[in-house]
């Protein structure tokens, strides 16, 4: 009987994780607080890959649709004082999956260039209604703040104090959850059709698939998961302001997917780690001159890495397999 031997990537995955659980030993408390912010961002860019990379769509109001999490724990625990986290986030999920579900069937009936104008008008809205709405605001400010890290239950017995290694402990566990579990969907019949959808709709229609359906299903699975992760990024950050959710904010979302490799499993987990880290650096460098670094990294990264971090290392190990085949 042969013992099943794990992929590369699932080996480098791993080794990436347990990377992250051990470097608190190594990272000072601003540091810690920047790779927690990283993985927050990576599993948001991840959920945008879902309807993007693997379904063909691409979305300028994605960041609306993980701002819509956000604001369901800020309104939660600074308007009504529930810090339940399980509670929290199964409420962002569902609400941003409902919303996201409003996208779909608004967005889906304009193609091309024309659905990617109908997200970015819809998630403008949502950043509008965020901005003139009193209900989403704390007094004095144009911003929910005051949001606190959330209470975990029975889980608080085993935690005396949730500093910043804990928090990053708890959402690195978080992350690679969700991040499993949009592995498992990908890899499903339904990825797989999916993808089909994408690189061939009128061939998916006539046999059998209705892939406007399909479509609509990944923008909704999508929406969920950015839920998750703009809830994270609530209870992170303490706060959720209408510029969390605007077009510059899905703009660098989509530059995190193509830079990690959009349709990829992993790519953009990357992507979303390596520009979170390079926004916090340029702004500490120089916050004028930020925003040159990362068009630079757009332009390096239509020039240079077409397939993304995700594609550069696949050719290699392409490569790699033939020559050690010739040989």
């Amino acid at each position: 009987m042969k013992l099943a031997v794990p992929r590369p990537s699932t080996i480098a995955f791993a080794v990436a994780v347990l990377a992250v659980a051990l470097s608190p030993a190594v990272l000072d408390m601003p540091q810690q607080s920047l790779l927690t912010r990283a993985l927050i961002f990576g599993l948001m860019a991840a959920s945008l890959d879902i309807a993007y990379g693997h379904g063909g769509l691409a979305s300028l109001g994605h960041s609306a649709l993980a701002g819509v999490g956000g604001y369901s724990v800020g309104i939660m625990m600074v308007k009504h004082e529930i810090d339940s986290f399980f509670l929290g986030i199964l409420v962002a999920v569902v609400v941003s999956a409902l919303v996201s579900l409003i996208f779909g069937l608004l967005a889906l009936r304009a193609k091309g260039i024309y659905f990617i104008l109908a997200t970015f008008t819809l998630g403008q809205m949502l950043s509008n209604l965020a901005l003139q709405w009193k209900a989403l605001k704390s007094p004095g400010v144009e911003a929910i703040v005051g949001i606190g890290w959330p209470s975990f239950g029975f889980i608080d017995n085993w935690v005396d104090y949730w500093d910043s290694t804990t928090i990053l402990r708890a959402v690195l566990v978080v992350v690679v959850i969700a991040f499993l579990c949009i592995r498992r969907i990908l890899g499903s019949p339904f990825g797989q059709s999916l993808r089909g959808v994408r690189d061939n709709a009128e061939r998916m229609e006539a046999l059998g698939y209705h892939a406007w359906a399909y479509r609509l299903a990944s923008i909704v699975i999508s929406g969920a998961f950015a839920g998750l992760a703009g809830a994270l990024f609530a209870y992170h950050s303490g706060i959720i302001t209408p510029s969390n959710i605007g077009i510059a904010a899905s703009g660098v979302l989509v530059l995190m997917v193509i830079l990690g490799g959009s349709g990829s499993i992993y790519g953009p987990l990357i992507g979303g780690m390596v520009v979170t880290a390079a926004q916090f650096y340029a702004g500490e460098w120089s916050e004028a001159r930020a925003p040159l670094v990362i068009g630079a990294i757009y332009i390096v990264t239509a020039l240079a890495l077409r397939g993304g971090v995700a594609g550069a290392v696949a050719t290699q190990h392409r490569r790699w397999r033939q020559a050690r085949g010739s040989a």
